[in-house]
């Protein structure tokens, strides 16, 4: 057969597998965990999944903010190829065809990763996916929490800050009241990344009403996303002016305490609690009767009675006229 004809042939073939959509790739999608620990020995597997449909593989290539750090090409000997990643390295026995593992993180490999797939001859078709991974420096220490009174009278309302030490990305911080959270404060990420660390602060306002019935609802709000639900509660939004203070209206328990924390998370990787600080009541309460008490009437008697008989005895050795 010529070769003018094995082209038109090939073209033919082609353009039939086109027209009823088969295209030797399929169904690519990518599977990067959203955050990582940093640190000597933690890492990242990171997957690639496709469908051929029967066409042989060419080769397939992982970036990492458009810069390629690992390729696989199953003709090649050995198939596996790195490029110098800062910081870190790719575990070439747990790398193949379907993932790469990167050893030995650090919040600067932080960012977006992109696998990319192409089929072998005679379509040779190439498509890619990308997601992103965020490499978590925590706090050092669990969060502080601060409070203006360790007990109240109905009707006050005290102030609460929880503050974070730096980290990367900034924590979040979450108010949690008997168990319940009853509030979130929401950092802001940065939309480039300069790997900067940094602490986190949120205050929070609970107005004690004057009430008898202790009926926990969930108030939620965020000061920078403005949400909020309530249930049985009296819930004010924060002003534009006061952005960054948390309110809460709370009904006192029959028992007058309640317990406070904060806790600061980032993504599901860390969460860590402030120790909890009790507040009670302050109020007057009446005294009990008791045996001691009633000893007192006794008294009273006693002395009426002396005072009695003091009367009559000066009346009867009175002189008479």
């Amino acid at each position: 057969m010529q070769p003018s004809v094995r082209v038109i042939c090939l073209c033919r073939l082609l353009s039939r597998r086109l027209d009823r959509g088969v295209w030797s790739l399929r169904n690519l999608s990518i599977s990067v965990p959203r955050a990582v620990l940093s640190g000597e020995g933690e890492s990242a597997v990171l997957r690639c999944s496709y469908d051929l449909e029967g066409a042989a593989l060419y080769s397939i290539k992982w970036y990492r903010a458009e810069t390629e750090f690992y390729r696989f090409v199953p003709r090649e000997m050995p198939p596996s190829m790195v490029f110098p990643l800062p910081g870190a390295s790719v575990d070439l026995t747990q790398s193949d065809m379907n993932q790469v593992r990167i050893e030995n993180m650090n919040r600067r490999l932080s960012g977006d990763y992109q696998c990319e797939v192409s089929a072998d001859a005679p379509l040779f078709h190439t498509d890619i996916r990308s997601a992103p991974l965020t490499v978590v420096d925590p706090p050092f220490r669990a969060p502080h929490l601060t409070i203006s009174r360790g007990s109240y009278v109905r009707g006050d309302v005290l102030q609460a800050n929880c503050s974070v030490d730096e980290a990367y990305p900034a924590p979040n911080i979450t108010w949690i009241l008997d168990d319940h959270k009853i509030a979130e404060s929401i950092s802001w990420r940065t939309s480039d990344l300069d790997f900067k660390e940094r602490g986190a602060f949120s205050r929070l306002e609970i107005t004690i009403l004057e009430a008898e019935n202790y009926k926990m609802g969930l108030p939620y709000a965020t000061y920078n996303i403005h949400r909020g639900y309530q249930d049985r509660y009296t819930y004010d939004l924060v002003d534009k002016e006061d952005r960054e203070i948390l309110r809460y209206t709370l009904i006192p328990p029959p028992n007058g305490q309640f317990s406070l924390s904060c806790v600061a998370t980032i993504y599901d990787i860390y969460a860590r609690k402030s120790e909890p600080m009790y507040i009670r009541e302050d109020a007057p309460h009446p005294a009990s009767v008791t045996r001691e008490d009633s000893a007192v009437p006794s008294m009273c008697l006693s002395f009426t009675t002396l005072q009695h008989l003091i009367t009559l005895s000066l009346s009867h050795n009175s002189p008479k006229l």
